[in-house]
């Protein structure tokens, strides 16, 4: 190899480790961000200008609809508030009812003997197949959205508790037992110290299943809430205000993600630096 064409080999490197370098940056992140955003949209406007509206709506005609629902009527905020105000107790009520029944049923092997089948059953079984029995029980308004976003969002914390009430180390409960703890110190004391950060990753995952439960309900049997707004516009053909509460979800989806993660840093801090190490 000549000195020259090492010379080239070198610059050809180093120009592709600042290319990278550059992509690796806030700037270049953002920057292949927007232009990947700005090619979609291009090619929906151009590929929609010649299709139905009844069928797709191009992104301008999306953008004004979401104007006039956001600012000039306001009325997506009606329903996004319902579907929030349904989120937000369903979520509670799941973490209410999951953490104990998990901690019981990884501290004591008699619970899980009895509570483990039933469970497993629940959680792997498409929720939506029990929409017709739980509108019989429970009727079409608030009680069985509240209901179906339970069943949706309380197997990811039962399971993530338990496991992590398995997992905690048995030379630290046995610890506890030598320093003459009774079962309630050692549950509040060491147990549940130990298995939060399963706990936090429970509930993580139950915030996106409880989001996904609300829409899932509101499409489905109710027809109210952001989900609700969707199946109403897509029996009108309102393809352009249809997609307005669509993407409302997506942006509710994405900051209960950034939110989740950002709690359990601050949750369990310990564990996501031992991770990141």
């Amino acid at each position: 190899m000549t000195a020259s064409t090492t010379t080239r080999a070198i610059r050809t490197m180093n120009s592709a480790a600042s290319r990278n370098k550059w992509a690796q940056s806030p700037l270049g992140r953002w920057t292949i961000r927007i232009v990947t955003l700005v090619v979609l949209l291009g090619a929906w406007e151009i590929g929609a200008k010649d299709v139905s509206r009844a069928l797709i709506a191009p992104p301008s005609e999306i953008f004004a609809a979401a104007w006039t629902q956001l600012f000039v009527t306001g009325s997506v905020w009606g329903p996004f508030f319902d579907s929030m105000f349904v989120l937000v107790t369903g979520l509670a009520a799941a973490l209410v009812i999951g953490l104990p029944i998990g901690v019981a049923m990884g501290r004591w092997k008699k619970v899980a003997y009895a509570l483990d089948p039933y469970v497993t059953f629940l959680y792997c079984l498409p929720h939506v197949a029990l929409v017709p029995l739980m509108i019989i029980l429970l009727g079409f308004d608030y009680p069985f959205r509240l209901g179906y976003v339970v069943l949706s969002a309380v197997w990811p914390v039962i399971i993530n508790t338990m496991a992590g009430v398995r997992a905690v180390d048995k030379d630290l409960i046995d610890a506890g037992v030598a320093y003459t703890a009774n079962e309630r110190q050692i549950i509040w004391g060491i147990i549940l110290p130990a298995a939060s950060p399963f706990m936090v990753a429970g509930g993580r995952q139950a915030f996106s299943a409880a989001w996904s439960g609300v829409i899932v309900s509101e499409i489905t049997s109710t027809l109210v809430g952001v989900g609700g707004q969707i199946k109403l516009f897509a029996i009108d053909y309102l393809t352009a205000d249809m997609f307005v509460p669509i993407f409302v979800i997506m942006i509710v989806a994405v900051a209960i993600q950034g939110f989740a993660a950002w709690a359990q840093r601050k949750l369990t801090p310990w564990q996501v630096n031992r991770v990141s190490r």
